[in-house]
């Protein structure tokens, strides 16, 4: 439960400021235009208990809005994509299918090569910069292998000195 509680909080940290600060403010300008401007324009309103829970709720959509499209911005940068693309795609798809196409088509995270450092793919085999190879596989069919298997699941070879790390 707390390792789930620490990813959740290590997800959200990467939302940037400017979306937390958008959010705070949207959520102010909900608040001063449905309690403070519509009571003076608009003579037919709901009772005031009500009206302050319509602000609060709405209030609260549209901030978890912005932050959703901070967190699209910034998990699609450190996921080596389009962080433009994806957060227009985002913002402009109506109905929330934006965000429902962002999570099912995302990349998977990006990784150090333990080599140079060179941020790959974590279904990268090897390391487009230095060559490193980032799992071991079988030297006779090169199929991924684990480092622990005695032989190759895939072509039967023994893999004890064919497994390359």
């Amino acid at each position: 439960m707390n390792q789930v509680k620490s990813h959740f909080r290590s997800e959200l940290a990467i939302i940037p400021p400017v979306a937390r600060v958008i959010a705070v403010l949207a959520f102010a300008l909900m608040q001063i235009c449905l309690l403070g401007l519509l009571p003076h324009f608009e003579s037919d309103i709901p009772p005031m208990p009500a009206l302050v829970a319509i602000s609060l709720v709405g209030g609260f959509i549209v901030a978890v809005i912005v932050l959703m499209i901070g967190y699209v911005y910034a998990d699609s940068k450190r996921r080596g994509m389009n962080a433009l693309l994806w957060t227009l795609l985002v913002i402009f798809v109506p109905k929330a299918l934006g965000f429902i196409a962002y999570f099912l088509l995302r990349k998977p995270l990006l990784i150090p090569c333990p080599n140079c450092g060179t941020e790959v793919g974590s279904d990268f085999r090897y390391c487009p910069k230095c060559g490193h190879a980032l799992t071991p596989s079988c030297s006779h069919c090169g199929r991924s292998i684990s480092s622990g298997y005695v032989c190759c699941p895939y072509c039967g070879k023994p893999v004890a000195t064919a497994a390359t790390s």
